[in-house]
């Protein structure tokens, strides 16, 4: 009871009535008066000192993606160095508008490319649906702690961060045919892969002449011939 007066944020005159309670019962079995205010005088004492040294303790924040994250945050345990978590399906995510800094090229079907703002590689993707759609998908993934996609598995496993559809999502060709979606997806993922600009999660198709070609082609022919990965579908 002497623990609850002094920690609880009660007025003075509240503190009063419980510390008058608190005698009266000490009183009625028999408790000494000595023993009960020396009691006191220790958790006043303990409390002060709980509180100055939570205002001088650090505070160290993580973005909550899985459990894997209390392994990192253990190693701050024997730092005096309190944790905290932080959500990252937060409300400013959840109200945010959700065709913010979409751009007509959001609303076609083809082969796109997904940027990681943390490491800036990139995972190559394709879809017959718009890719605003593909977008939310990916995000959804991520959210869910699904990771589905290579996308959404770099980004989980490696803790990085994405960005927005304008600033992420960027489309590098055109298709309405689906029957071209594979062919152009496998192509455009050995031109990254080439240039190490693939993410790591996300593996090449075995050596294939055609695309080391088609690649190579690309850099060496002039701008004006260029129709292997410029011709819109």
């Amino acid at each position: 009871m002497t623990n609850r007066m002094t920690s609880l944020p009660l007025t003075t005159d509240r503190k009063e009535i419980e510390w008058q309670k608190i005698l009266s019962i000490a009183e009625n079995n028999k408790f000494p008066f000595h023993h009960i205010t020396k009691l006191k005088r220790y958790t006043q004492h303990k409390t002060h000192m709980e509180k100055t040294h939570d205002k001088n303790k650090k505070w160290a924040i993580f973005t909550f993606h899985s459990p894997k994250v209390r392994k990192i945050t253990n190693l701050f345990k024997q730092a005096d160095i309190k944790i905290a978590f932080k959500n990252m399906n937060m409300v400013k995510q959840q109200t945010r508008p959700k065709d913010h800094g979409m751009t007509p090229d959001h609303n076609k079907s083809g082969i796109y490319k997904l940027k990681c703002k943390t490491c800036n590689k990139a995972y190559i993707g394709q879809t017959s649906c718009n890719l605003s759609l593909r977008f939310r998908e990916h995000i959804r993934y991520i959210k869910n702690n699904d990771p589905q996609s290579a996308y959404a598995q770099h980004i989980l496993q490696n803790i990085h961060e994405y960005g927005t559809l304008a600033d992420t999502m960027t489309l590098l060709k055109p298709i309405h045919d689906s029957t071209k979606l594979i062919p152009y997806e496998q192509l455009f993922i050995q031109a990254f892969h080439h240039t190490g600009d693939l993410i790591d999660e996300q593996s090449a198709t075995e050596h294939n002449p055609l695309f080391q070609l088609a690649t190579c082609t690309k850099h060496h022919i002039p701008h004006s011939n260029r129709s292997i990965l410029n011709t819109h579908t």
